[in-house]
This record gives C-alpha cells, sequence and structure tokens, in this order.
C-alpha cells in the first residue's frame, strides 16, 4: 500500500464492498446468537431473511454503486457504515443494546480485515464476496434470497468488470485500507492461532487447517470453527497427539493431569483484561458477547409487517441518508 496516494487509498467504489462484506459478517454472527439462545426457529428463519433482504434490497445496492461514480463521492467513514449497519440488523424481531452492537461491530471487522490480510490479490475481493454471499444463501435458502444473491453477485461482478484494473487494484487496496484503524482481539481468532495476544494478525500458522481457513475465506468462520472442534473431538487419544507435539513426558508411572477449566479461564481473563467465556454455548462459536433481544410483542407485529413490504420504510431511510452524503 506504500506506493498507492491517499486519494487511491480512499476510493468510494470500495463502499459497496465494504458494506456488504461486513453485513455478511454480521449475518454469520446474527445466526449464531440465535442459535445459542434457542430462539424458535421460524422467528430465526425471519430475522435471517428481513435482515438479509434489507442488506441486498437492489434499489440500496444500486444506490451505493451510483453514488460512489459521482464526481463529489466521498469513501464512507466506519461511523456511517456503523450506523446503516446498526438499522439494517435490527429491521427484524430482535434487536441488539449498545454494547452488543459494539461487540458484534469488532466481530465484523476484525474477522473481514483478517480475511483480507491473507489475500494476495485484487481478484481475491471478489472471491471474498462471493463466498460471503454464498454462505449467506446457505443459512435459510428460499427463492426469495436466492433472486437476491443472484441480483447481487451479477451487479457486483459488472461493476467490477466495469472499473478497469487500476480501479479494481485501488478498490482491493481501499478496503484493505479502511481496516487498518481497527485492532480488536478476538478470542475466536486467537483460539483458532489466526491473531497474537496484542491484535495483529500472523502471516502463517504450522496447521494444516490454516490453509483450509485461507482457501475459503469469506466462509462462515463460525460453523467452520464449530466443525473443526468435533473432528478434533471425535480423533482418538488428542491428549497423546497433543503431548507428543509439545514434547511432553510425564514421569515414569504417572499419568497426564486434566487441565483446571476454572484456573485456565481466570489466567485467560487476566491476559485479556475481560471475561471471554463467560457463555458456555456461544464461546464455542465467538460470538459471545452479543446478546439479541427479542421485540415486544406490539414492536414484533410492527417489524412483521414491515418485513412484509419489504422493509420499504427502512430501504428508504437508507437511500436518502446516502443521497445526502456528500
Amino acid at each position: 500500500m506504500a506506493n498507492f496516494s491517499a486519494h487511491q487509498l480512499s476510493n468510494p467504489r470500495a463502499n459497496v464492498f465494504i458494506l456488504v462484506n461486513l453485513g455478511c459478517e454480521m449475518l454469520y454472527v446474527i445466526d449464531q446468537r440465535l442459535k445459542a439462545q434457542q430462539i424458535a426457529q421460524d422467528k430465526s428463519i425471519q430475522v435471517i431473511h428481513d435482515v438479509t433482504t434489507v442488506l441486498l434490497e437492489p434499489k440500496f445496492i444500486n444506490s451505493l454503486l451510483e453514488g460512489s461514480k459521482h464526481n463529489n463521492a466521498q469513501l464512507l467513514t466506519a461511523d456511517h457504515c456503523k450506523f446503516m449497519l446498526n438499522d439494517i440488523a435490527t429491521c427484524s424481531l430482535m434487536r441488539l443494546d449498545e454494547q452488543s452492537m459494539s461487540k458484534l461491530w469488532n466481530l465484523m471487522t476484525m474477522v473481514y480485515k483478517w480475511q483480507l490480510f491473507v489475500s494476495r490479490h485484487r481478484h481475491h475481493l471478489l472471491e471474498i464476496t462471493f463466498r460471503h454471499l454464498d454462505a449467506v444463501n446457505r443459512l435459510y435458502a428460499d427463492a426469495k434470497i436466492n433472486m437476491l444473491i443472484d441480483f447481487t453477485k451479477n451487479t457486483l461482478l459488472d461493476f467490477w468488470n466495469a472499473s478497469g484494473e487500476e480501479a479494481q487494484l485501488s478498490i482491493y487496496q481501499t478496503n484493505r485500507a479502511w481496516l487498518q484503524c481497527f485492532n480488536t482481539k478476538i478470542s475466536l481468532l486467537i483460539r483458532l492461532g489466526f491473531q497474537a495476544m496484542d491484535g495483529s494478525y500472523f502471516k502463517d500458522v504450522d496447521q494444516d487447517y490454516f490453509t483450509e481457513y485461507v482457501e475459503t475465506a469469506g466462509d462462515n468462520i463460525y460453523a467452520k470453527s464449530a466443525e473443526q472442534r468435533e473432528r478434533q473431538e471425535r480423533e482418538p487419544n488428542r491428549m497423546d497427539q497433543l503431548a507428543a507435539q509439545l514434547n511432553i513426558n510425564p514421569p515414569q508411572g504417572e499419568d497426564l493431569q486434566p487441565i483446571n477449566a476454572r484456573q485456565f479461564q481466570q489466567q485467560f481473563e487476566q491476559t485479556f483484561g475481560n471475561v471471554l467465556f463467560n457463555d458456555p454455548v456461544a464461546s464455542s462459536s465467538g460470538c459471545e458477547f452479543v446478546q439479541l433481544q427479542p421485540l415486544s410483542p406490539s414492536s414484533e407485529k410492527e417489524a412483521t409487517t414491515m418485513s412484509r413490504t419489504g422493509g420499504a420504510l427502512l430501504n428508504q431511510n437508507l437511500l436518502d441518508l446516502y443521497s445526502k452524503m456528500p
């Protein structure tokens, strides 16, 4: 990025990629929390469908694309993106308090930042975006969501191809530069061995699964890590394998002692300065801080009515907001 000017690293054509990719990461977290909080499946489906419908509303996507082509267009700030995604996240039956939205924002930005950190080519941005969209489509697919996903992919592909190589590289580098200010420690990334204790990322990890995560950057990292844990738990003699890797030789006649979970957590909390594993169900997904709050019956009825009309009011508010940006 050192060879790029400040103007090239603030290309407003990056806006749509920032919002769509962060929005998809947001959907992953919401889906995990709905499951962890044991929300009824019909309501979970409605929440995911409502948020996806608003995020990928064709008029909204087109407004981002067309707005970024104006001579006075500007790159969205972090505050703008957070405000818009907060509105999108709360367009359905569930709400997030300020603290949960802040934690959700940290998860979105840091996981997306890691995905671009391990990328090596401008076209990887498009691949990551398409993987995000495909993974969202797999959450609770139906005909309407399929159409929205296809529309978004085709629209972004046309926009990308029409931009040309120089602009594509500028869009890619703008996405990476935009994320540089975020440096939060994420327990999931640390447990996977991808993030250091100072918040930076490891460029290479000496584990087979690292390549799998890199090659599928953009997939649902929470679902993938859960699957990895299940595979590991099914492996025989995992403690023996771990001891061998660490070159641990127990004294003759003594067995390896189990780790005291509470003591380990206390040590871990002292390192991080806060509790990372206060929700046993959520800790496996890395979304332990984010809490969704159900609406009151009257508010739920209003949200349901709005979702049936395609979230028109919220979409118009977002369109109006973007149209007023310099």
